[in-house]
């Protein structure tokens, strides 16, 4: 694994123009983040690519690498090439230089709040256990195990404030330990104890309105901006032999009284008018509300400021329950619905690269609650499936609305968080309902819209499996008698989805193999006759005498050099022989113009009745086997 994440982050620091142009690294759950001096240095379309890389996309001042659960350890192994150790102290505040404010805002968010998403998930499902424990009369509410279990999951949700107070401070690069410190006096028994929620006191002469800090996020987001711009005013001022000692007594000494007479007052209103407010709107039209949140939660998710969102919820809950969150439920609902469709559909099409996405997507979502992989492995990739989602989270969220169910704990995990929904049948029956409907329009309605063509280009970009691979042949010869496919060139044998494209790596076109050459020459496998010949020289059709048609594809993207690194040795329409060149290309001229040389090599008219069975896996020589093509097993 080591060896693979290596060697992606070297792929992925070459596309983004390397360390010179890249002023900031970060990462959240899934993406790897760059900011970037020249834009144009950046390769995005290849970047999307890269085996290993789910998508790229431009957002919010930075260049967003979509990569999974382990983005932490791609995000190191960059950090650990040479020349880009510097990047790995740089500031925080420097990943949101070329953002617009708003953006700013979500990155901030993000970043306070993704952190605290392990301890809230693991306490949240604490206190799903603990509360099943007492309904079925194992442990009474009294009972020191249960008191120790809700100590468990309850600690990170009231010393919430202290947590924010660290990562918000942290991101504004403040001291976090000062952050948390100025937070914690919110709840210190002497501050608690002067007098009841509601009341108000006198301190340094002024009134001190009370009230309760437990739970509460927003005076710790005022904590820590108050205290970036007292340090650094206070850096600026103070000699360099009296920081160490003065800076953090002063702040603690200005900002403590200010939180407890201002900001911890001012969060507090802010927080309960934005859970009015979210009250308000579900209750007034809340069908409105429940079908809105969840149909438009894929695209907060796209764009990466979905954590906005999830904000607000966690306010909702210090008030009781979260309405923004029972709504959004309903998006993980159907990306649940999407990911196990898939996989039915795959399975039925015996399209395995596809079955290995939908199944790596299922579980991340079932088990995690984690839905970029069904995002951007799926949904992003067929568009029907986008109208699928939306349509299913809908549907999810109208169910939902019946019941107006909340969430009064967060876990990301669908499953185990149902206890954590009031009511929790509300909450069951959106996901049966999400689940389903996207189910069940996958298998009747399909993922992509089917049809054919006879053009080349356009059947290399869109062809499904089973449609026509070239001059109107839609299936291979059904034989009964397995065909060997031998190579049409030296190199190294990838699997297909490892190809980095999607269309190929999805097994759009076909199943098969890639190929990463070490010659400069393709030979036919196969007697058989070209039936595609493109001006581009850049792929070759071939239809073998047992017909099988086969694309052999040099390089991805390599269109558009326009035949500058190709010659082409024949013509469409004429008759080959095994081992004949076909066409001869420069693998060099290929890499320098920013194409990747990997070479697909697959069947484009597979018969539903026929598999493909790879032989070889590793380095091969031109006229070797390399797969057979032949019936299904029974």
């Amino acid at each position: 694994m080591a060896s693979e994440t290596t060697t992606l982050a070297q792929e992925i620091a070459a596309q983004v123009g390397g360390s010179d142009n890249v002023t900031w690294v970060g990462s959240c759950t899934t993406r790897l983040r760059f900011v970037v001096k020249n834009e144009s240095k950046v390769n995005l379309a290849e970047l999307g690519k890269i085996p290993g890389v789910l998508q790229a996309i431009k957002a919010g001042g930075q260049i967003q690498v979509v990569i999974g659960t382990h983005v932490d350890q791609v995000r190191d192994q960059v950090l650990g090439l040479p020349g880009w150790s510097r990047l790995a102290e740089a500031g925080s505040s420097s990943g949101a230089a070329k953002a617009s404010p708003l953006d700013r805002v979500f990155d901030f968010l993000g970043a306070t709040f993704q952190p605290l998403l392990a301890p809230i998930t693991g306490a949240a499902l604490v206190q799903v256990l603990a509360l099943l424990l007492t309904q079925f009369g194992v442990l009474a509410p009294t009972d020191p195990t249960y008191l120790v279990l809700s100590a468990a999951g309850n600690a990170v949700f009231y010393f919430l404030p202290i947590f924010v107070g660290f990562t918000a401070t942290r991101k504004l690069g403040a001291n976090p330990y000062l952050g948390a410190t100025i937070a914690a006096a919110l709840l210190h028994p002497s501050f608690a104890g002067i007098g009841e929620t509601g009341t108000v006191a006198q301190a340094f002469g002024l009134p001190l309105f009370m009230y309760g800090y437990a739970n509460t996020m927003f005076p710790s987001i005022l904590i820590a901006l108050a205290l970036a711009g007292l340090d650094r005013g206070l850096k600026r001022w103070m000699p360099k032999a009296l920081q160490q000692v003065f800076n953090p007594t002063l702040e603690l000494l200005i900002l403590v009284p200010l939180t407890v007479l201002v900001f911890g007052p001012i969060g507090s209103v802010v927080a309960n008018s934005i859970a009015s407010g979210t009250s308000w709107l579900s209750t007034t039209a809340p069908f409105v509300f429940y079908l809105v949140v969840p149909a438009v939660w894929v695209l907060l998710v796209s764009l990466g400021i979905h954590w906005a969102i999830i904000t607000i919820g966690l306010v909702e809950m210090a008030n009781g329950g979260s309405v923004i969150l029972g709504a959004g439920a309903g998006y993980q609902y159907a990306m649940m619905g999407i990911a196990l469709g898939m996989l039915i559909k795959a399975a039925r099409e015996k399209n395995q690269p596809l079955r290995d996405t939908a199944a790596a997507a299922s579980l991340s979502v079932v088990i995690g609650g984690i839905t970029e992989p069904t995002l951007y492995g799926l949904v992003l990739r067929y568009r029907r499936l986008l109208v699928i989602e939306v349509i299913s989270a809908a549907a999810s969220g109208l169910v939902l609305s019946l019941f107006h169910t909340v969430m009064t704990g967060f876990s990301p995990a669908p499953i185990l968080a149902l206890p954590l929904f009031v009511p929790m049948i509300g909450a069951v029956l959106g996901l049966v309902t999400g689940v389903t409907v996207a189910v069940l329009l996958i298998q009747f309605w399909g993922y992509e819209k089917p049809g054919s063509t006879s053009s080349f280009d356009e059947v290399e970009a869109t062809a499904p499996r089973g449609v026509a691979g070239f001059g109107g042949v839609a299936d291979a010869t059904a034989s009964t008698v397995p065909v060997t496919v031998t190579s049409p060139l030296a190199g190294v044998v990838r699997p297909l989805e490892k190809t980095g494209d999607p269309v190929f790596a999805g097994g759009l076109i076909g199943p098969g193999v890639s190929i990463v050459p070490s010659s400069d020459q393709v030979v036919a496998p196969a007697n058989g006759t070209i039936v595609a010949a493109p001006s581009t020289a850049h792929a070759i059709g071939l239809r073998t005498d047992t017909g099988i048609d086969l694309l052999i594809h040099v390089g991805i993207e390599t269109v558009r050099l326009d035949g500058a690194a190709f010659t082409l040795l024949v013509e469409q329409g004429q008759r080959v022989t095994a081992g004949q060149a076909l066409l001869k290309f420069d693998a060099a001229a290929i890499t320098a113009a920013g194409c990747s040389v990997v070479s697909p090599v697959v069947v484009t008219n597979l018969a539903k009745s026929q598999q493909l069975t790879v032989l070889a896996d590793g380095p091969i020589e031109a006229g070797s086997p390399l797969f057979i093509v032949g019936p299904k097993a029974d």
